[in-house]
This record gives structure tokens, C-alpha cells and sequence, in this order.
């Protein structure tokens, strides 16, 4: 410590003023000690990065904002006032800002600067930097490019083939940016292809709005026909006006099932009575399989119409043809009708519409009633006919003829034309019965013969004698009776049967026989 009192007045004062200098130097700032800068000299900046250019970007996009620093390279304070953009093209470049004030020597500060070209080409602005108490302006070139987006699809075209209609098939295109400049994707959407063509939601390039050079997202395609048609479309993504397209190509698959005839009218059969049996054809004019996998009949009157036999049941390839055989055998009277369906994969089914009549049988058994008369117990008559007729529009069929009742074994057959027979309408068959009494008294039995058309009758009858008793009245004539009636037309083609007219007579000799009692009343001999 130093004791100024020690020293002498003048001494003292002077080491005093010493010491005040010297904590000066230390306590006051070096710049209120520098002299004054000489007039003329100016603050001198410098930018960086240098040279000053701005990212490569596209048209209508904003580039990346750079940070450019400018740092005062200068011995003395740089008081920056303003930081402005100016020059032929700055109106493609954007000022963010800036924080530049007063800059002391080595110090800098920012200004913020980006690129949105509104046009292709290379583009150039001046940063201009004025200061305070009228120093000259420093300013900096700033430059930037426009490019063309480059956006590429792969692959840059596919076909999805043949697909069956109403199915959906997938495929994943890549989308890259191959150019210099970082691209915005604005939009994905699908050019044409009448709805059959859709991108999806979730992939990955909706996720990616933005790619840098060499950068690539995905992007997912599904294809469903609508129809058996050939489709064309685009995939497109959008980027600043500028479209990008991959070809999108693909055929709907039907199989086309035609049925002939369709249609298929059976006409008119007897109830109860098998009808025609018609083929009904499927053949598969579409350009894909058909897959079936069952065939029936259905329908309200699916029980008068019988499938019999089908090949169908399988794949039926384009351009091929299968066949069913279908009978009519009607339940009842009035018009039917049903469907032959086969069902398939998808849309592969097929059906075809059965029509047909079903007509009540209409038939006469001629005669309704025979009487026999009397015949010797062990006898046996000549046969009298039966005549069974057609009468109504469709074939009768006959399945059998027998005689029933309480006396059936006292009469028997002596011919059938009938059993198993088809009668056409119009025709008719014949049916023999003889009478054999195995003893006296009277008999009696029904004649019965069935068919399509239900059950048909006739009574017989007839008395049998004991040995040796006689008949009265005298047999010199047998009326046509014994014939059956018949109903007007000429007979039956082929047939080989003789007829009587009604009111016809046959004579036939009477004689007694010589063992026995002559006849009374001249009966007929055996």
C-alpha cells in the first residue's frame, strides 16, 4: 500500500494522477480510448457461404430457407439499418429476415433467404445491406436454378392381364425423384379406366409428399373390371403443374353362358305320363372358365320335370359346350313351368326356363258292359272285344289289363293288343275276354285296364248251366254286339282286326249235340 501523505505535496499529486491513468486503462473500454475512425473509412461485410446460391428447385416450389451469415470483417462498428432483396428476378427469391443491428468488429448475423422460382432458367437477385449515418450500401449476388421435376414410375407401364369381373388384383409401382431438385408430389390420381383402377389409401408415397433427389416412395394399384372389356388408364402424380404417368392396362374376364333352346318348351304330355325328353346346351361364349358345381331342377313346378343326366358339372373353358337331358312327366293338368339351374363360381350360373303343358288323359272303353249269357258249366265262349280308344290330344300310355271282382276266375283273356302300348290321339288297341263258368249259376266280373289317363272299366257277366238243362228260344243270328262300338273313323293303321258295323249281322248254324237232348229252341252247338 502506498501512503501518498508520506510524500510531498507536489510528489504526491503527481503519483495520484498516475494511479488514476493507470486504472483508466484497465476500467474504460478500449473504443472510448481509440481515436476516432478517419473519415472515409467503411464497414466492410462479407457473406457466407460464398458464392451465394441458392438450392436448385422447381418451378412454383420453395426451395430450403438458407441461413446466410454476414460477419464485419471491418476494425470498427458496422450499425446495419437495413437488409433488403433487389435486382431483375427478386421476386423469385423470399427474405425470411433478418436480425442484423450493430456489428462490432468480428462480429455477424443472419439473414434468411429462400428460393421459389416462378420459371425455368437461372435466376439472380442482389442482398443489398445499408448502414446508419450514411455509409454506402454493401450488397451480395445471389443466384439460384429452376429445373423441371423429375419424377419416374416403375415400372412405367403394366398390364393386369385377364382378371375375372368383379374381382380385385394388386400391383405396386415405385415412385423416384431422378432429377437435381428436391420435389413436392402434390396429387396421385388415376386417368380413365371407367372406375376400374383405384390406388390405395394407405401407401407409402401419401406418407412422403416431398422427395429429395434419388429418393422414392410406393405407391399401391388395384384393378376390378366392371365387365368382360378391355381397360386403359394412368396411374398420375402431380408436382408445380407438371404431370408424371405410369400405363395402366388390363381385360375383365366373363364367362357368357348360353343356353339353347331357352326357352325350352316340353309342349303338351299326358298327366302321369313320361313326356319328351328335350337336350338343353350350355355353351360359354365368355373368354374365361365357368365353374359349375351343381345342376337342378327348381322352380314351383320343379316335380314334373326330371334332369336326368348332366356333363356340365365342372369347368366349362371358353368356347366350349355341355349338355343336360331334361323329361317332362307332368304332375297334373294346366301349363307348368321350372327352371334348370346350374350354379357356378361368381358369375358362371346359368338358368334355363322349362315350359310345358300337362293334359288329362281322355279315353273310351267300348263296350261299358258285356253280357256273355249262358254258357255250359266247364264251357268256354268265343272272345268278345273290348276296344280301348284315344280320345283326347295327347299319347295315352296302357300298363296293364286284368280282370278283378268276385267272379274273376270265371272269365279269362283271350287276347290283349293294350298292355304296354302307347296310344296315339285318334288310336286304339283291343282286349279279348272269353267266359269259362266252372258252374251253374250266375257270374259276374269287371274288366279293368289302366293307364296314363287312370283306370277304365267294363262289367261282364254271364250263366252258367248245369249238364243237361237247356236255354230256351232258338239262336239263328248273333248280333254285331258281340263287336264292340266304336266311334266313327277308320281304324287304326296296321291293324289287322275285323269289324262289324252297328246293326251287322253273321249267321251262325245251330245244332244240338248227339250225346245230349235235342236243343230246345235250336241252342248252338260247340
Amino acid at each position: 500500500m502506498i501512503e501518498t501523505n508520506a510524500l510531498p505535496w507536489p510528489v504526491g499529486a503527481t503519483v495520484l494522477s498516475l494511479l488514476a491513468i493507470a486504472l483508466a486503462a484497465f476500467v474504460l473500454p478500449a473504443s472510448s480510448l481509440a481515436a476516432p475512425p478517419p473519415e472515409g473509412s467503411d464497414p466492410v461485410l462479407t457473406i457466407s457461404p460464398s458464392p451465394a446460391v441458392l438450392p436448385t428447385t422447381t418451378v412454383d416450389n420453395q426451395s430450403q430457407t438458407i441461413d446466410f451469415a454476414l460477419h464485419n470483417e471491418s476494425g470498427e462498428e458496422a450499425a446495419v439499418e437495413k437488409v433488403f432483396l433487389e435486382g431483375e428476378d427478386a421476386s423469385d427469391f423470399g427474405l425470411g429476415g433478418s436480425n442484423c443491428g450493430s456489428l462490432q468488429p468480428g462480429n455477424q448475423c443472419s439473414a434468411w433467404v429462400n428460393f421459389k422460382p416462378s420459371s425455368l432458367g437461372e435466376k439472380k437477385t442482389t442482398l443489398r445491406v445499408s448502414f446508419a449515418g450514411g455509409r454506402p450500401e454493401q450488397s451480395f449476388e445471389l443466384s439460384g436454378t429452376s429445373v423441371e421435376p423429375q419424377l419416374i414410375f416403375s415400372p412405367v407401364s403394366y398390364d393386369f392381364g385377364l382378371q375375372r369381373v368383379y374381382e380385385s388384383r394388386n400391383s405396386y409401382f415405385q415412385l423416384t425423384n431422378a432429377g437435381a431438385a428436391t420435389v413436392p408430389v402434390n396429387s396421385f390420381q388415376i386417368a380413365g379406366g371407367s372406375g376400374s383402377f383405384w390406388t390405395n389409401n394407405n401407401s407409402d408415397c401419401w406418407g412422403h409428399s416431398i422427395l429429395t433427389p434419388g429418393e422414392s416412395c410406393w405407391i399401391e394399384v388395384y384393378f376390378s373390371p366392371q365387365d368382360g372389356l378391355e381397360y386403359d388408364a394412368e396411374l398420375q402424380a402431380s408436382s408445380g403443374g407438371y404431370s408424371f404417368a405410369a400405363a395402366l392396362s388390363g381385360q375383365g374376364g366373363r364367362a357368357v353362358i348360353d343356353a339353347a333352346p331357352n326357352p325350352a318348351d316340353f309342349g303338351a304330355a299326358t298327366v302321369g305320363a313320361w313326356g319328351e325328353v328335350r337336350t338343353v346346351t350350355l355353351t360359354n361364349s365368355g373368354n374365361i372358365p365357368a365353374g359349375f358345381f351343381i345342376g337342378i331342377v327348381a322352380g314351383g313346378d320343379s316335380g314334373s320335370f326330371q334332369l336326368l343326366s348332366e356333363n356340365c358339372s365342372g369347368e366349362l373353358q371358353p368356347g366350349a359346350s355341355c349338355s343336360a337331358q331334361v323329361r317332362f312327366a307332368p304332375l297334373g293338368a294346366g301349363a307348368k313351368m321350372a327352371r334348370l339351374a346350374f350354379f357356378g363360381d361368381s358369375d358362371a350360373g346359368a338358368q334355363v326356363m322349362l315350359t310345358g303343358e300337362g293334359v288329362a288323359a281322355a279315353a273310351t272303353l267300348v263296350p261299358s258292359a258285356f253280357d256273355f249269357g249262358t254258357e255250359d258249366a266247364g264251357g268256354r265262349s268265343a272272345g268278345h272285344a273290348f276296344a280301348v280308344r284315344n280320345d283326347g290330344s295327347t299319347a295315352l300310355d296302357i300298363d296293364s289289363v286284368a280282370i278283378v271282382g268276385a267272379d274273376l276266375d270265371q272269365f279269362g283273356l283271350s287276347g290283349d293288343e293294350c298292355t304296354g302300348t302307347t296310344l296315339a290321339p285318334g288310336a286304339e288297341c283291343l282286349v279279348r275276354v272269353r267266359f269259362a263258368p266252372d258252374s251253374a249259376g250266375a257270374k259276374a266280373a269287371t274288366l279293368r285296364i289302366r293307364g296314363n289317363g287312370g283306370a277304365f272299366t267294363a262289367a261282364l257277366s254271364g250263366t252258367g248251366l248245369a249238364a243237361g238243362e237247356q236255354t230256351e228260344g232258338v239262336v239263328g243270328t248273333a248280333s254285331a254286339s258281340l263287336a264292340p262300338e266304336r266311334p266313327a273313323g277308320p281304324p287304326p293303321r296296321g291293324r289287322r282286326h275285323r269289324r262289324f258295323a252297328r246293326g251287322a249281322s253273321i249267321s251262325v248254324v245251330a245244332s244240338c249235340r248227339p250225346a245230349r237232348r235235342p236243343c230246345a229252341g235250336g241252342r248252338p252247338s260247340r
